[in-house]
């Protein structure tokens, strides 16, 4: 099921899907948003490994309860922000924090020169800005959702946007003509 569609309000005393029936959905749940949450991951993470690492530990956490997380109004957003949190406190971002461990696969990017200066860009913000701007960009949270996420402020969720969104802007900059193509007036970009 699609994360936006409604769900029925469970009804107390209304029998328990089949343990059959959960498995389907929470496969198809897994097969809908999966690569979407990873991909988030790593531009939050900017490690591959640490992107499917965290994604799965959620979708792991999740399977035992997911009778009732199938059925809250957002399952994905529950499963983001289990998955968002652990990077924010794995031994794996302590690493990549002062630059050991860190995925070769970060430098390269296999979607062209956009991707390659989104990510440069990325690259070039400290994790909390980088988290912040993923997730109010991508993931299509607000700031009150972020901010309760990172247990900070608007304030300071604001302050990091600001700051994430300067940076970016200033990282695509250097690739703008290459990204966009020649003029076809001629003039320079």
């Amino acid at each position: 099921m699609s994360s936006t569609t409604a769900r029925p309000a469970a009804v107390q005393g209304a029998p328990a899907p089949s343990p059959a029936a959960l498995r389907v959905e929470f496969d198809a749940h897994f097969a809908a948003h999966y690569p979407h949450l990873v991909t988030q991951l790593y531009a939050i993470t900017l490690d591959a490994g640490a992107a499917h690492d965290a994604a799965q530990e959620a979708y792991s956490r999740a399977w035992p309860e997911w009778v009732t997380i199938g059925r809250s109004p957002d399952p994905t957003a529950w499963l983001r922000r289990v998955a968002v949190r652990s990077t924010m406190c794995s031994g794996r971002s302590v690493l990549a924090m002062i630059g050991i461990g860190r995925s070769r696969s970060a430098g390269t990017a296999a979607g062209g020169p956009r991707t390659a200066a989104m990510l440069g860009a990325l690259r070039r913000l400290p994790v909390a800005e980088r988290r912040s701007v993923v997730l109010f960009h991508m993931a299509g949270m607000s700031m009150a959702e972020i901010a309760s996420l990172e247990r900070a402020s608007l304030g300071i969720v604001a302050a990091r946007l600001s700051r994430a969104r300067g940076v970016v802007s200033e990282g695509m900059a250097d690739v703008l003509a290459e990204v966009l193509g020649p003029d076809p007036e001629g003039n320079q970009r």
